[in-house]
């Protein structure tokens, strides 16, 4: 079955248009990472149970935040960067390049990025279903949830700037906003690969919280 999420088509997930715990892993024993390796039994069950003691971790994060400050706090973004507007129709933007900022109200997050592409770039966010050996980035203490570990329905509200100069202001974008707000796993820009969005991950310290 196929919806429209901000003016555009998108299909019907069987197991729901928002996060849940039942919906946030898939389970595979294939490496995501190009090395041909097969998990073990151990490691899946190990993995799987912390990737759900994350999941649950962020969750409480979410709960004790205040949506009236995250208010505040993306208003303030907006204003004083003063190049993004907020869209209710991503249809326009196919193959235009820029900013965009995904805001998820339930859980007082955003996510910004760059694409050449913004509707398909945001489109895959929505479809997309986080790989489940790449859900925990960092540790299980303080990894932060992938946005493409969320659904369309989630993504509640949407700002862009179109602008054929991407990647060169993304990490300065991120820097901006109050990194408690942001789902941003690594520094924005242009990264040669696996290794150097490590080094720059962004973890979130939760261990003492809910």
């Amino acid at each position: 079955m196929m919806i429209k999420h901000f003016g555009v088509t998108i299909k019907q997930k069987p197991d729901g248009m928002k996060a849940t715990r039942d919906n946030y892993i898939k389970i595979s024993s294939k490496s995501s990472f190009g090395n041909r390796e097969i998990y073990s039994d151990e490691y899946i069950k190990r993995h799987t149970e912390n990737c759900l003691y994350n999941y649950d971790l962020n969750m409480n994060y979410f709960d004790s935040l205040s949506k009236e400050d995250f208010n505040e706090e993306l208003v303030k973004f907006i204003n004083e960067t003063k190049v993004f507007e907020e869209i209710t129709d991503l249809a326009p933007l196919h193959e235009v390049p820029g900013y965009y900022v995904m805001v998820l109200d339930e859980y007082a997050q955003v996510y910004i990025g760059s694409s050449n592409n913004i509707k398909k770039r945001i489109q895959a966010h929505w479809t997309k279903q986080k790989q489940f050996d790449r859900l925990i980035f960092g540790n299980k203490d303080n990894s932060v949830l992938s946005i493409d570990s969320f659904r369309a329905h989630d993504n509640t509200r949407i700002f862009v700037y179109p602008t054929s100069q991407i990647l060169v202001k993304e990490n300065d974008f991120i820097n901006q906003f109050n990194d408690k707000y942001y789902l941003n796993r690594t520094k924005g820009g242009a990264l040669q690969g696996l290794t150097e969005a490590i080094i720059n991950g962004k973890t979130r310290g939760m261990s003492n919280r809910g």
